[in-house]
């Protein structure tokens, strides 16, 4: 499996995050096909540049859990 680039992987975020308006870290997982922490690390980048807005939530209403979610900025 060839490795992506660090940019690849954040224009892929972004691309579907205008697909879908706001998803689960866990989310991104399946959508981007990379894992949890690479995503982690882009999105916190993407945040630092004010693209992104981090969201966290007290609990699920699947699972009751609590849970991180990302939503383009306006």
């Amino acid at each position: 499996m060839k490795k992506r680039k660090p940019l690849e992987i954040k224009k892929r975020i972004l691309q579907v995050l205008k697909e879908n308006r706001e998803l689960s870290l866990r989310e991104f997982d399946i959508k981007v096909n990379t894992g949890y922490k690479t995503i982690r690390d882009q999105i916190e980048e993407l945040e630092f540049f004010d693209l992104v807005e981090v969201i966290k939530h007290k609990k699920s209403d699947k699972t009751g859990r609590p849970y991180t979610s990302i939503r383009l900025k306006q």
